[in-house]
């Protein structure tokens, strides 16, 4: 087996035909079978060409362990975790890789609970497959498969249903979007809720064919094509989803980013301050300090937690919390699911301009600004737990530390975090604090000091 095979509690991601082979996705669908003890699991895949295969795969595993495999087709994430709770399954199993290259796919694995697997139970799942050979039950054990094509209809209905979602008013602004699905699974969903509100959607590589049409994280740098069209046609507002449509990310209406931290940001504003919830509010590390700054102007406290949608849900369960998401255009609203749901963040970023009356470009203006940067640095071959320690011992009592995912280093009027990715051989440094260029020039020196202590590390 060549190629990276990643295997962390984002689940399991390899490249087909080489980290992700037919072996591998067999002996961790059949250890997430046994481990559930259960008879039921909701089955979903976003647009992946690799998809189908892997699909009939995994129907064919959990059908041999005795399962009722209950198919939900091309769907987000979030609707897989939806429909679990929603039809009281035993848990179940996405094929996506999120916003990895077409070349790549993998599995996410969710709980009964709806959630993805905590970190221990990922701990368990990944021995027992490795554990193996595993035993199946005879032929008077067989399970089934079964056809469920109104998922994504029963989400949309759950979200339009919400008792701060009023719908005519909504379709009273008319809005013109401009949607980018990356031709992944969010084409479908996005374009008939849009539609529902009353949108007029100009709609970017809708077609779920699983070739994407750019790079598929929903960053900037990816979206230039997204930014020309809104200012084109004259939209209120871009939209782009990853391809199995758990970020949602907002383009004003003169053709700019908002910025991905801005999609939470607006949910939190507009739950404080139009609904009126009350509540702790959970985020990330990476995540930047406009929620902070939103939630305690309404007296809300929030929790940090490492990176990791599952990290966020379990202290959103653990505080009771109202919103919670992270900084790359994932909103996670426990009304619905405790989990990142971009159609969930694009009803309530409609309904808070509603509320708020002007543009998206002034909505934001009236929040905490704050520019936040992003970067990578490449440490194949390099212990990453070598960087977070070294920069440790550099700022040990010259700012306030975080260690317990990478580490974060606060001081008053800025903040940056290092830590390994889960899901690639990098290190993220993010940060923010004194607009754009500080900001940039920080990070940077940042990416600079681990560039060099890489190479004295490798020349040990």
């Amino acid at each position: 087996m060549n190629g990276p095979l990643m295997v962390t509690v984002s689940g399991v991601r390899g490249i087909i035909g080489s980290s992700l082979l037919p072996s591998v996705i067999s002996k961790y669908v059949t250890a997430f079978a046994l481990l559930q003890h259960g008879r039921k699991i909701i089955v979903g895949r976003d647009s992946r060409v690799s998809g189908p295969w892997i699909e009939k795969l995994t129907q064919g595993i959990l059908m041999a362990q005795g399962y009722e495999c209950v198919d939900v087709g091309v769907v987000p994430t979030p609707t897989v975790q939806f429909m679990v709770t929603e039809e009281k399954a035993d848990g179940g199993i996405i094929i996506t890789s999120s916003h990895n290259p077409v070349e790549w796919n993998g599995l996410k694995f969710v709980g009964s609970d709806g959630l993805f697997l905590s970190p221990e139970k990922c701990a368990e799942l990944f021995s027992l497959a490795d554990s193996g050979p595993f035993v199946f039950p005879s032929y008077h054990s067989m399970g089934k498969v079964t056809s469920l094509a109104t998922a994504s209809q029963r989400h949309i209905e759950a979200i339009v249903a919400l008792p701060y979602v009023n719908v005519a008013s909504i379709q009273a602004r008319s809005f013109k979007i401009v949607l980018d699905s990356v031709n992944g699974a969010g084409g479908p969903i996005m374009h008939s809720l849009l539609t529902h509100l009353g949108a007029d959607v100009v709609g970017m590589n809708l077609d779920p064919s699983g070739i994407f049409a750019h790079k598929p994280e929903p960053v900037p740098a990816n979206l230039g094509s997204l930014c020309d069209a809104v200012k084109a046609n004259g939209a209120d507002l871009g939209i782009a989803v990853d391809p199995d449509v758990d970020r949602c990310v907002l383009i004003n209406e003169h053709g700019e980013p908002l910025g991905e931290e801005y999609t939470l940001a607006i949910v939190v504003d507009f739950l404080l301050k139009h609904v009126g919830k009350r509540g702790p509010v959970c985020k990330n590390l990476s995540t930047s300090r406009a929620i902070d700054d939103i939630a305690r102007s309404y007296g809300c406290p929030v929790f940090n937690t490492p990176v990791g949608e599952i990290h966020v849900a379990k202290k959103m369960v653990e505080v009771n919390a109202i919103i919670g998401g992270e900084g790359n255009g994932g909103v996670m609203l426990p009304d619905i699911h405790i989990g990142r749901d971009a159609p969930i963040a694009a009803v309530l970023v409609l309904q808070a301009l509603v509320a708020h009356g002007g543009s998206i470009s002034q909505l934001k203006a009236g929040l905490p600004q704050y520019e936040i940067v992003k970067l990578t640095a490449p440490i194949e071959g390099i212990d990453p737990d070598a960087v977070v320690q070294h920069f440790q011992q550099i700022w040990e009592g010259r700012a306030s530390l975080t260690s317990t995912d990478g580490l974060r280093i606060d001081t008053p009027d800025w903040w940056v975090h290092l830590r390994k990715s889960n899901t690639e051989p990098i290190i993220r440094v993010i940060g923010e604090g004194g607009g754009f260029a500080q900001s940039m020039e920080r990070c940077q020196q940042f990416l600079t000091d681990i560039v060099q202590f890489s190479q004295q590390y490798k020349n040990k």
